[in-house]
């Protein structure tokens, strides 16, 4: 069966592009079209229709679509697009930044210097034949409005087995300070096992 060749995207960024090129799928360095003062990065021999008929394939380009924006977002700052974006052809590619590039340039240097943080939040059944489940839901209760009051960019993740997540936007030089206001939370909150992890690009606030 054939397919239309279809230009896979993983980013947009302001230019000049970063030498260190992540790879893509077929083992060769990603590629850039640019448009005025922004770039899109992309992957033209990733076979996006042919992958939607294998799972685990599909699978290895999501592996892939995080990787290289994590590559990239270690040079620079990046506009991360979704899992899946693609566009039909350069030119239509060129026309969208060409269209959309101010605001896309208002949004990268908006998000210069920060990074995304996911806080874990896991029940602890310390006691499982009598767990105070009033007690577990007031301390996440706490949890978030203390969140929610210092931290203006959150995003609430879907719940994987039981862990809650909450996506936090901050200057990447505020990390320290994070993980240490998540260690207080720890020694006053018994019921939540808190993890967090990051800096990652920000996935949810772009």
């Amino acid at each position: 069966m054939a397919f239309c060749s279809l230009l896979y995207a993983f980013a947009f960024l302001e230019l000049p592009a970063p030498l260190h090129l992540p790879l893509s799928w077929r083992g060769v360095p990603i590629e850039f079209i640019e448009a005025g003062a922004l770039a899109a990065a992309i992957d033209p021999g990733l076979p996006w229709q042919a992958l939607q008929a294998d799972d685990e394939q599909l699978l290895q380009a999501a592996l892939l679509h995080d990787r290289v924006i994590c590559d990239l977002f270690r040079q620079q700052p990046v506009l991360p697009l979704q899992f899946g974006t693609v566009f039909v052809s350069p030119d239509g590619l060129v026309q969208h930044l060409l269209r959309h590039g101010e605001r896309y340039r208002e949004r990268i240097r908006a998000l210069t210097g920060m990074g995304e943080y996911t806080l874990k939040l896991a029940p602890q059944l310390l006691h499982p034949e009598s767990d105070d489940f009033e007690q577990t839901d007031w301390e996440r209760e706490q949890l978030q409005s203390q969140l929610k009051a210092r931290y203006g960019s959150l995003v609430d993740g879907a719940a994987r087995r039981g862990v809650e997540r909450v996506h936090l936007l901050i200057p990447v030089c505020e990390e320290n300070l994070l993980r240490q206001r998540v260690t207080d939370w720890q020694s006053e909150y018994h019921c939540w096992q808190l993890d967090v992890q990051g800096p990652l690009p920000p996935y949810h606030f772009a």
